[in-house]
């Protein structure tokens, strides 16, 4: 297969809910020599975007959305050892707090921006999904976390970035961590109205964001 076909694979894989087709292009994609970041965005990403699309449409449910993320799941699995691969031996970056807001279940963008910095030299923290602003608080506290990433798939659960934000605005702590947000219906407008400091469009984007983030600040007298 050309490299076309198999990234066209794996997207159609994830749209059709076919866990064994997106195991087996996955590994194809590997061994015919495609990057791993390569196959999940302009493979395996394309098809959750449109699945994204369509549940906010409500042209899909939840049940299918959990379909379609399995298949994109069992393929982290399997890209997941290539993708750490590319960041041993990197001095170490910083410390992140990640998760899905409270009310939101979606993991996908979430683990994806965790590995990817993990590669890029930081420790991370992931609290899983539904976290309560506290839980971030607690976290990024006992850790010293530089960054909290937050994420949500649902714009019904997107104010819960607003209240984590405003949970360490209450404690006077909010200046001492960065706050990026990101997740299928998020966008620069909506970041900067919940006075949040970035917003990646891509798990890629909040990395690169998050190693910018870290220089400023310990270059900042």
């Amino acid at each position: 297969m050309t490299r076309e076909e198999i990234l066209e694979g794996l997207k159609q894989a994830v749209l059709s809910y076919d866990v064994e087709a997106g195991k087996r292009l996955t590994r194809q994609a590997l061994d015919s020599g495609l990057g791993p970041l390569e196959a999940i965005d302009e493979g395996l990403s394309r098809g959750i975007k449109v699945i994204g699309d369509k549940f906010q449409a409500m042209e899909i449910f939840l049940p299918e959305l959990m379909m379609a993320a399995k298949v994109f799941l069992e393929a982290m699995k399997i890209l997941e050892p290539a993708i750490l691969a590319m960041g041993e031996g990197r001095p170490k970056r910083g410390v992140a707090v990640i998760g899905t807001v409270k009310g939101d279940v979606h993991s996908i963008g979430k683990d994806l921006f965790g590995t990817l910095l993990k590669v890029a030299g930081f420790e991370v923290h992931n609290l899983g999904v539904n976290v309560h602003p506290g839980k971030f608080l607690e976290k990024a506290e006992e850790t010293g976390a530089e960054i909290v990433g937050l994420s949500a798939l649902m714009t019904t659960t997107m104010p819960g970035m607003r209240e984590v934000i405003e949970f360490f605005q209450a404690k006077g702590i909010r200046d001492k961590h960065t706050i990026l947000v990101g997740g299928g219906p998020v966008t620069e407008t909506f970041c900067k109205k919940i006075q949040a400091d970035g917003y990646g469009q891509t798990a890629q984007d909040g990395v690169g964001l998050a190693n910018d983030f870290v220089q400023r600040r310990r270059t900042t007298p």
